[in-house]
């Protein structure tokens, strides 16, 4: 099967990832890593799965939050080559926006290329457990390493669309960024927090996206008036 072969920023692994041990502890990290959640998930426990050691993981990874932020960099590094592919024969900006939001929020066609790891299963962690790879007190530091810098592109590629679909817009990047947490925040809200959002009626994927598409437009629209309020 033909992949993507992504890369995060080297920084994150101790090792070549590539080796056969390394492709074991990312493919079984991951799987249990979104099976216990970040704060129990021990690389003690990622050893007795993989049959190994726990000296053997570490010599991959100083820790859990790099093996989280070196999942986190992969996903967002997929979605961007994966818009960027799907919107390229695409003319109309609007229909590429659109298409973008559509991939945001998880619905893929069936035959689009993966990455090393299964993009779906990628997507499901950074929805449970994604932002912890960034709300914690060493934020800034890692912020300087470049650490978020495959989230940030894909913001800036979202707001590279809003912009052409509406140059005199104000805050394509507020704007880009919001798009972009909400196809996330408002999947784990419509399944674990209901009371959030409409979407968990149906917990429909399509629903998301058709609220989101739907949200950018009048955004987008010209001419646009805000009520005043009495």
């Amino acid at each position: 099967m033909t992949r993507y072969h992504l890369i995060p920023d080297t920084t994150l692994s101790l090792r070549d990832t590539g080796s056969p041990m390394g492709a074991r502890i990312l493919t079984e990290g991951l799987d249990l890593m979104l099976e216990l959640g970040l704060e129990a998930f021990t690389f003690k426990k990622l050893a007795d799965r993989l049959g190994s050691t726990e000296v053997t993981v570490y010599h991959y990874f100083a820790n859990k939050q790099r093996l989280l932020q070196y999942y986190f960099q992969l996903y967002w590094l997929w979605l961007q080559t994966h818009c960027e592919q799907e919107g390229r024969t695409l003319k109309d900006p609007r229909e590429r926006l659109h298409g973008d939001i559509i991939a945001m929020c998880g619905i893929w066609p069936k035959d689009a290329m993966a990455a090393q790891l299964d993009p779906a299963t990628l997507r499901h962690l950074v929805i449970r457990e994604g932002s912890k790879s960034f709300l914690h007190k060493n934020v800034d530091s890692d912020n300087q390493l470049k650490l978020f810098k495959p989230y940030k592109d894909l913001c800036a590629h979202v707001a590279k669309e809003l912009k052409a679909c509406s140059p005199r817009m104000k805050s394509p990047r507020s704007f880009a960024t919001t798009l972009v947490d909400m196809a996330h925040t408002l999947e784990f809200a419509m399944h674990h927090l209901p009371a959030l959002t409409e979407l968990s009626e149906k917990k429909d994927r399509k629903q998301l996206a058709a609220f989101l598409i739907d949200l950018a437009d009048r955004y987008l629209a010209p001419n646009t008036s805000i009520p005043k309020r009495n």
